[in-house]
């Protein structure tokens, strides 16, 4: 039998696709992981300088979004309320580093002790009890108790969205000229990260210390992430994979910092620090690096790599995977560039003259991967993808452009200057995920004619 009519071994599912084993739990953290990502985002928008939601409706919003969490467990996999449950559980736990911002003060012993003898226990019991309620309305949508979510591929999906919202909050750090606002690394102000108070985010305080909250969370997400995959996972490339993501995601937490401090510190003085402009550009262009990681490993675990889909023989494969990879790297400087330019309000025409050079590329990648591949709907998609964001983001840097008046960085951006730069730095992040979609699922469904079997 021919090599185009089986699918080499290497991809073949590593866990069953149509059931929940009870030790792999990929399902119960991608649905926490989804719910508290979707709960802190929504609280940043509630609360983000200018906007005028009341406290009380960002708590009903919070409470539904946790019984949201639950009716999808319950509904899209097989372990009925349970699903809510356990997912809860986790939210709860996961809360705890924004838990102690809402108080005013943990800065005595009372407090502090109210705060580890109550909230924290009511916080996942709570938790617990919104999802278990959720998933008991889910689960009568789902009475076969069918697996609808691929436990190992939906985690690290998860994970790589949470990572895209983590962009957006750095990116509106950028915007907001906010990057030294807060002094000291890692405390906040003298307070525990943790325990900085709800009530003193303000201002570009806020940009910057949201995102610091927000890549605790990345950063413990992955640190899980890696080791569920690594039990779970039966191809060393792949594990091997979440532990370079893992390594990344701390380096680029200790960069965050020295961004900050200049020098490994516990001071708290400005005076005493010695904040770097190189390490922020590093920072940001790192970050979009852990993101392609990210991306490719979600593309490696997900159920169509892993259900048996067949390689075809194409003339011009090699072409293909070069050219798509010279995408990606073209991408990455691209990236660098634009980092650059947000940071130092440098080089405009040479981020302008790459930007025409990815155009150029990203229509001929996703062009050759629609037209080349009329029986692999996956290539054809991502081609599609491809072209459709690469004029998106053209119009997106346009934009940008005009919101700054064609210069760098201004000293005082408004809102609506951050928003529009942010949306095309996230959309900069956005077309290098699909470029190294396209680059990974083109090594994985083509193959060079010559090598096909008689």
């Amino acid at each position: 039998m021919s090599q185009t009519e089986t699918a080499p071994s290497t991809f073949e599912p590593s866990i069953d696709q149509t059931t929940a084993p009870k030790k792999n739990l990929g399902d119960i953290f991608a649905l926490a992981v989804g719910t508290t990502t979707t709960m802190w985002a929504t609280a940043y928008l509630c609360r983000i300088p200018g906007a005028l939601v009341p406290s009380p409706a960002i708590l009903v919003l919070m409470l539904l979004i946790l019984v949201g969490g639950g009716v999808v467990g319950g509904w899209r996999t097989a372990r009925g309320p349970r699903a809510g449950l356990y997912s809860g559980l986790i939210v709860g736990l996961l809360n705890l580093m924004i838990l102690g911002s809402l108080g005013h003060d943990l800065s005595n012993d009372q407090r502090i002790i109210h705060y580890y003898c109550i909230s924290l226990p009511l916080s996942v019991i709570i938790c617990g009890g919104l999802g278990f309620l959720g998933a008991l309305i889910g689960s009568r949508l789902n009475p076969e108790r069918r697996q609808r979510i691929y436990p190992i591929g939906a985690f690290p999906l998860v994970t790589t969205l949470a990572t895209l919202w983590l962009i957006m909050a750095g990116g509106m750090v950028t915007g907001m000229n906010a990057g030294l606002s807060v002094p000291d690394w890692p405390d906040t102000f003298h307070y525990g990260m943790f325990l900085f108070p709800l009530a003193h985010m303000t201002g570009g305080v806020f940009f910057e210390h949201t995102h610091r909250l927000f890549g605790c969370l990345v950063g413990l997400v992955t640190l899980i992430q890696a080791v569920y995959i690594w039990r779970h996972e039966n191809r060393r490339w792949v594990r091997w994979l979440s532990v370079t993501a893992l390594v990344m995601v701390i380096i680029q937490g200790m960069m965050g910092g020295l961004r900050v401090t200049g020098h490994f510190t516990l001071a708290t003085a400005r005076h005493d620090m010695d904040p770097s402009s190189t390490l922020a550009v590093v920072h940001g262009i790192f970050g979009q690096m852990f993101f392609a990681v990210l991306v490719a490993l979600a593309a490696a675990c997900s159920r169509a790599w892993q259900s048996g889909l067949v390689q075809k023989a194409r003339p011009s494969a090699k072409v293909g995977v070069m050219a798509a990879w010279a995408l990606v790297g073209m991408l990455l400087i691209q990236l660098t560039l634009g980092s650059i330019l947000r940071h130092e309000g440098k080089i405009l025409a040479l981020h302008i003259t790459g930007a025409i050079i990815v155009l150029i590329l990203s229509v001929f990648c996703g062009a050759r991967a629609w037209g080349a591949n009329p029986d692999q709907p996956i290539l054809q998609r991502i081609g599609i993808a491809l072209i459709t964001m690469v004029f998106l983001q053209v119009m997106l840097g346009v934009s940008a452009v005009i919101a700054l008046g064609g210069q760098g960085p201004l000293r005082h951006p408004d809102m609506a200057q951050a928003i529009v730069t942010t949306t095309h730095q996230v959309g900069g992040a956005v077309l290098l995920a699909i470029a190294v979609l396209l680059a990974v699922w083109t090594m994985r469904l083509e193959k060079p004619l010559e090598t096909q079997s008689a």
